[in-house]
């Protein structure tokens, strides 16, 4: 990976970057935690103490590095290492013009026991944006509860029931998100094939940070194909439909897929809903 003391000692071998994980979200940075999984080739132990790197993109510096604690490789065994990395946040918004890869430029320096000078590593490592937005959406889902909280019928025509479909979110992040794009879809059936009723929100709102929000979205459903499904479901005693949303939340300058499912009971003579 990085130093040769002598010419008797091999470099050790960058393997992989591995389990990343979000602790902190900061002003201008992002904190990031990995494993790093180094092999010493060796036929002794190596030990390092203050590991520091900067990273880069081509030449662009997008954050630093560092190993806390004193890093033993054991000889001729590959070795788990966790580090933390502070990315600058400015990285994102580059993300929609980035490739499906891109190689990692990372360049450091680390202190030896008993050497009295500095031994300097310099490497590349590709590292996969899908790996990076799977992230985010990971961080998405702890931060930003959406749920239906309510369900009602708000007018019925003769050819459409318009159905009231009220939704609770509450951002947990220190940082705002926007709803892109939010379709909700009414099914007569668990397998979520036959569509009945849709509704579409077009147009992008925020939601500020630390904040709960409440708002709703109206689906139309075709009178006949609603009257069916009663029909239907009353005859096997199974008084439900089913609905599935699916939106896109732009967090931190990604956007990412979100669905939710619930399933819906009515009283087929009153239409009251409930849901379950």
């Amino acid at each position: 990976m990085f130093f040769v003391a002598c010419s008797s000692i091999e470099e050790p071998k960058f393997i992989s970057v591995d389990k990343i994980e979000l602790l902190e979200e900061r002003s201008g940075e992002l904190i990031v935690n990995s494993d790093i999984s180094i092999f010493n080739p060796n036929w002794f132990e190596i030990s390092a103490e203050d590991v520091s790197f900067n990273l880069y993109i081509d030449t662009f510096y997008i954050g630093n590095g560092n190993i806390e604690k004193t890093m033993v490789l054991p000889k001729k065994e590959t070795s788990i290492i966790s580090s933390n990395f502070n990315i600058k946040k400015i990285l994102l918004d580059s993300f929609s013009d980035l490739k499906d890869s891109v190689s990692l430029h990372i360049l450091g320096s680390t202190a030896i026991p008993y050497v009295s000078r500095r031994y300097y590593f310099d490497f590349e490592y590709k590292i996969y944006i899908q790996d990076f937005i799977t992230l985010f959406a990971d961080k998405l889902m702890q931060d930003v509860d959406v749920k239906i909280s309510e369900i009602s019928i708000s007018k019925i025509d003769i050819q459409n029931i318009y159905l009231d479909v009220i939704f609770m979110l509450y951002n947990k992040s220190a940082m705002e998100c926007k709803i892109n794009m939010l379709d909700v879809k009414v099914y007569r059936k668990s397998d979520y094939k036959d569509v009945i009723g849709v509704s579409k929100i077009k147009d992008s709102f925020i939601i500020q940070s630390d904040s709960f929000n409440e708002f709703k979205s109206q689906v139309k459903v075709n009178a006949f194909s609603m009257a069916s499904a009663i029909f239907s479901n009353t005859m096997s005693n199974k008084n439900e439909l089913f609905i599935k949303v699916i939106s896109l939340v732009e967090y931190n300058n990604i956007e990412i897929p979100f669905t939710i499912k619930r399933r819906v009971g009515y009283n087929p003579l009153t239409l009251e809903i409930e849901l379950k």
